[in-house]
């Protein structure tokens, strides 16, 4: 592992899969299907249903994490339980290039984003479970940041990609069809192979260290979980503000592109534009904070990311015109990649090796436990008051009941 280590293929590596995934939930879940979704497939009522679809899909998130983490830790197999979600989620955005623009395909489009969303999340129990393995301790803020960073420029060069080679040219390439949308369909295969390429290194070049936990069942290889968090101080109380800050995020990702069309009017290219935009903030963000991490602590980069983006996010919420909405926004993504990475180095820092995929699939549960509330209530809240305003306003809720939670300090991390 010293070796390991030491080496800098595993670090490329392991942020060139950040690289690789972030297209696809960038693509499918936020700001491209999401909003196809919305005016073209289900127009009357799609802002709701995409809301029950993200619900269910964090609840068996919550439910699969422990299980898969603690069968991951029992027979230190990481990477195959990695391997296999990655072949999951790259088939079913794949399938996605079939749902056509009207609601026969309402039912299809649900279950395999279903799929997608599920396989996509649950994949990152055990590829955040690797990051000890590959860096030292004191390195492991800038790793992670560097990674963070690399997902979100992944997702700027490929969705530059998709807007000039599909959406943009008056003609659409290769004979796709716009009058059925297949130049924002193709999108999903599209990603799915970016995945598959640049996904393919990690497997290569990153060594899981086979260190197994012999218990006699999951059940109990997850009860030990539970007990080692317990006995990690102030993690219990970290992971449960986890939770609630890691709600607001998913109601952010799941229909900050609804949200930019329904009440400002974006156009699918602007709402592209505004993606491209986004994570580029959030990828300097993630960089440079990495970096500062490393010198402060994680938990003190929570607790000003978390200051930061409530502050923020409170101006997107009252924001009065489309100018006001991008200059809130896109400083909302300069401490979104900060909060995110330094969640993960915080855990990865101070767990044992031998435990880290069961943490992480705790890790998993503190971010999907409850996160089925958060499209769930903005389902609610878009059908009382029909606007998305209303919808987004847990979101702001979501971010300040977390950061009271989280408490002025951490004793250990």
């Amino acid at each position: 592992m010293e070796k390991q280590s030491n080496s800098l293929k595993p670090k490329i590596a392991y942020g060139l899969f950040d690289w690789a995934s972030s297209p696809v939930p960038t693509l499918h879940a936020t700001f491209v299907f999401a909003v196809y979704y919305v005016s073209s497939v289900s127009p009357d009522t799609g802002s709701a249903e995409w809301a029950w679809m993200n619900s269910l899909a964090a609840l068996t998130i919550a439910i699969i994490s422990p299980i898969i983490g603690a069968s991951a830790d029992r027979n230190a197999n990481r990477k195959t339980w990695l391997g296999l979600m990655m072949a999951v989620g790259i088939v079913a955005t794949s399938l996605l290039w079939w749902v056509e623009p009207n609601t026969s395909w309402i039912w299809y489009a649900l279950i395999i984003s279903f799929v997608s969303i599920v396989a996509m999340e649950s994949l990152f129990t055990f590829y955040n479970a690797l990051l000890p393995s590959i860096v030292s301790n004191d390195k492991i803020g800038s790793v992670s940041g560097f990674s963070w960073a690399a997902g979100y420029f992944g997702a700027i060069f490929c969705l530059v990609l998709v807007l000039a080679i599909f959406i943009l040219p008056e003609q659409a390439p290769f004979g796709l069809q716009k009058e059925q949308a297949e130049q924002i369909r193709i999108t999903m295969p599209f990603s799915a192979l970016w995945f598959l390429v640049f996904g393919l290194p990690l497997f290569l070049w990153i060594s899981e260290p086979r260190v197994k936990n012999e218990q006699e069942s999951i059940i109990s290889t997850i009860k030990q979980g539970v007990h080692t968090a317990k006995n990690i101080p102030g993690m219990v109380r970290f992971l449960i503000a986890r939770m609630l800050y890691a709600d607001a995020l998913v109601v952010v990702y799941a229909f900050g592109g609804i949200y930019a069309t329904n009440v400002f009017g974006f156009t699918q290219d602007e709402v592209i534009g505004f993606a491209i935009a986004i994570n580029l903030t959030a990828g300097i963000g993630a960089a440079f904070m990495g970096r500062l991490e490393d010198r402060i602590g994680g938990f003190k980069t929570i607790r000003f990311s978390l200051v930061c983006l409530i502050c923020l996010s409170l101006i997107v919420l009252i924001a009065p015109s489309k100018v006001f909405f991008w200059v809130s926004a896109l400083s909302m993504g300069i401490f979104i990649g900060p909060l995110q990475s330094a969640s993960r180095t915080v855990v990865a820092r101070i767990v044992p090796p031998e435990q880290m995929a069961r943490i992480f699939g705790l890790y998993m549960i503190s971010g999907k436990a409850t996160s089925f509330l958060g499209p769930l209530l903005y389902g609610i809240l878009f059908s009382i008051f029909d606007t998305d305003r209303a919808g987004m306003a847990i979101a702001v809720v979501f971010l300040v009941i977390g950061y009271v939670l989280l408490g002025r300090e951490m004793n250990r991390e």
